[in-house]
């Protein structure tokens, strides 16, 4: 039988009590909760924002799978198109001054070599420096309008590119691009987390990244049709393409503000039943939906965790290869190929990436109970070795093989893919998971500010040292998968003993104590992880692998 919000809530779900809140004893909301007969936690001090609608279904039946298959499906047709909109317009922007290399742009605005690596380095130097901010204002404000709002900003800056006619107006702007930017990737991650379950975050965190590759392609063909625009044409070739972008850019923003949703306890798209269901079917992930009040306690958690530091490395290391992405139609164009070829060439790498992400996540559909993650991960960075491998040892004369390795390195989108996940999944408590997703996004922007800064003219066109840094990096990856793995497996199995050895069964569910307006105190019944508790202090959580 499935939850229902309509059916009144259960005396043993709700307790009332009639002291007063000057006679409420303190309340110790962080500590372990393993030892205690049940858990109390002050509603002000912080609990889940579905609280309140779940009040009444603590104990309510398992979700019968077909209303589940339902509800997914209508979570689906709502939040995925947008997502795939706005990742694919968050690539695009991204790589805007990679497509705008063989327009002009370079040319237009008298870029040196150093120049032009500077102003893909300002973008992420803007994303590191506005990254938390992001962070701390999608835990007061509706996640969805903040997006909303940035993406706006986006359409702005990408039109002012076409007024820019110098370094320094460009810096600026790549600055400010970046610096709206920051909120996507967390915000992304924190909104599914929301609405699926842990396999299913995976499958669609996978979809989301795979608009990378699809806005690589769309790219091409948008280059493709703006370099048929005359040489001297005003506005010029590059100044069209952003044109269209920042057109694009404002259709998204509109989209997003009044269609995509916070949380599903205001979801415009559910009825009273489907958000309680939404909250019901996502119990197993242990990590409870969202909190509005930020803890000096888990972000501290945060911080003296050891995961945190290894993600933040991964992806610091990870994204010394974002200098592939910002020369990319420049090494395509060495082999010796026109600037309209080139721009149809850049299809394919694109294209390499949506194959690859869409075969892990059939992987991880179909073998999640045997935890897969790392192995996925892995066979995605694989290819990307050999790539580089192959590009470092073909001869030049090999066109056509230097060409099918750089497409090759694509593959390297499943194997970031699988730690974004990571991050995603193993991380709970609101402003821990929050303070997690900045710092793994601080160390991928600090990747890609350093990424471009090795792409320089005196290794064209072989591209030796620049491609070993890359293959170093790869390497590296492989080698941190296999760390994450190994630290998340060695901490269920002492979760594992220690239950084991104590005998004792999980508390399962908890107390909010809500002042009403009498002055009295109204005890709501709600599963443990809906009180924002954290990985650590939750000692049922365990780590996918």
């Amino acid at each position: 039988m499935s939850p229902s919000s309509e059916k009144p809530p259960n005396n043993a779900d709700i307790e009332q009590s009639n002291s007063s809140v000057d006679e409420k004893a303190d309340l110790k909301d962080s500590a372990s909760i393993s030892s205690k007969s049940h858990v109390d936690v002050a509603y002000e001090k912080g609990v889940d924002v579905t609280v309140t609608l779940f009040a009444g279904h603590a104990e309510d039946a398992d979700v019968d799978p077909v209303v589940s298959k339902r509800l997914r499906w209508k979570l689906d047709l709502h939040i995925i198109p947008l997502l795939v909109l706005l990742y694919t317009l968050q690539f695009i922007d991204k790589q805007s001054l990679a497509a705008s290399s063989i327009l002009g742009i370079i040319e237009d605005n008298r870029l040196t070599t150093n120049q032009y690596n500077n102003l893909s380095s300002a973008f992420y130097i803007g994303y590191i420096l506005f990254v938390y901010p992001h962070v701390w204002m999608m835990q007061r404000f509706p996640a969805g309008k903040w997006l909303a709002v940035n993406i706006f900003l986006w359409a702005v800056f990408m039109g002012l590119h076409c007024v820019c006619h110098n370094y320094g107006g460009l810096f600026a702007l790549r600055f400010l691009l970046g610096a709206s930017e920051g909120c996507v990737t967390t915000g992304v991650m924190n909104v599914v987390a929301m609405f699926y379950t842990r396999t299913e975050i995976g499958e669609r965190l996978g979809w989301t990244f795979m608009c990378n590759g699809i806005a690589s392609v769309i790219s091409g063909f948008i280059a493709f049709g703006v370099a048929h625009v005359g040489v001297h044409s005003n506005p010029a070739r590059w100044e069209w393409f952003m044109i269209i972008m920042c057109i694009y850019s404002f259709i998204t923003s509109v989209l997003f503000f009044f269609l995509f949703p916070d949380n599903p306890a205001t979801a415009w798209f559910l009825s009273s039943e489907e958000k309680v269901i939404a909250v019901q079917r996502i119990r197993a992930n242990q990590a409870g939906i969202e909190a509005k009040v930020w803890k000096r306690e888990q972000f501290i958690e945060a911080l003296t965790d050891a995961k945190t530091w290894v993600y933040f490395f991964f992806a610091a290391i990870a994204n010394l290869q974002g200098g592939v992405g910002v020369q990319y139609s420049i090494i395509i164009r060495s082999f010796g190929f026109t600037t309209l070829e080139t721009t149809l060439l850049n299809i394919p790498g694109g294209a390499t990436m949506v194959i690859a992400i869409i075969l892990g996540g059939l992987w991880l559909h179909y073998f999640d109970k045997g935890n897969q993650r790392a192995w996925i991960g892995i066979a995605g960075f694989l290819p990307a070795v050999l790539s580089c491998l192959l590009l470092m040892c073909l001869p030049w004369s090999n066109k056509p093989g230097m060409l099918a390795a750089l497409y090759l390195m694509q593959w390297s989108g499943l194997g970031f893919i699988t730690v974004l996940h990571w991050v995603t999944v193993t991380v709970a408590g609101h402003t821990k998971k929050m303070t997690v997703n900045a710092i793994f996004l601080i160390g991928y922007s600090l990747g890609q500010t350093l990424s471009t800064q090795f792409w320089k003219q005196k290794y064209r066109p072989r591209n030796y040292l620049p491609f070993g840094i890359t293959l170093a990096s790869y390497t590296l990856d492989i080698f941190f998968i296999l760390l994450i793995r190994w630290m998340l497996d060695r901490e269920n199995k002492r979760r594992d003993r220690e239950k084991e050895l104590s005998g004792k069964e999980y508390e399962e569910f908890g107390y909010v104590e809500k002042v009403k307006e009498d002055g009295t105190i109204e005890k709501l019944k709600v599963p443990i992880q809906l009180l924002d508790v954290t990985d650590k202090q939750n000692p049922a959580f365990r780590y996918v692998l």
